[in-house]
């Protein structure tokens, strides 16, 4: 089973619809994330949050500079849960404010860390309404 039909069971069995909804949320939600060092090992986590967030990935917003090209782990926590998904640094740009807009794309994830985004982005819209 592929992604993109993994994408669109997942989005059906929860009900939604209109995926257009899911395409871009805004928000300004307060995540964790841990890069990582050339070795591939877990640096000092640090917080951030989300600006917008869609099924490709999130926005984030921090006052720390990564490189391009960096791989993150972002952890949101849903209510009592942590839910862990991993994604590259694809663009860095100042932000309005102060800080750095973290462009993060989430393709190369496994199945059940978009089942996750899935589920934290469902919640989070279930919880706006």
């Amino acid at each position: 089973m592929g992604k993109p039909f993994l994408i669109i069971a997942m989005v059906h069995s929860f009900g939604i619809r209109d995926r257009r909804n899911l395409d871009r949320m805004r928000m300004t939600y307060p995540p964790t994330y841990t890069p990582h060092d050339n070795y591939g090992t877990p640096c000092e986590q640090r917080i951030s949050r989300f600006m917008n967030l869609s099924l490709t990935g999130p926005l984030l917003q921090s006052k720390y500079p990564v490189e391009s090209g960096e791989i993150l782990d972002i952890t949101p926590a849903l209510g009592d849960n942590l839910i862990i998904f991993r994604g590259k640094v694809i663009h860095v740009t100042p932000a309005e404010n102060e800080g750095f807009d973290l462009g993060i794309s989430d393709k190369d994830i496994n199945d059940p860390e978009i089942a996750a985004l899935i589920r934290f982005m469902f919640c989070l819209q279930t919880e706006l309404r």
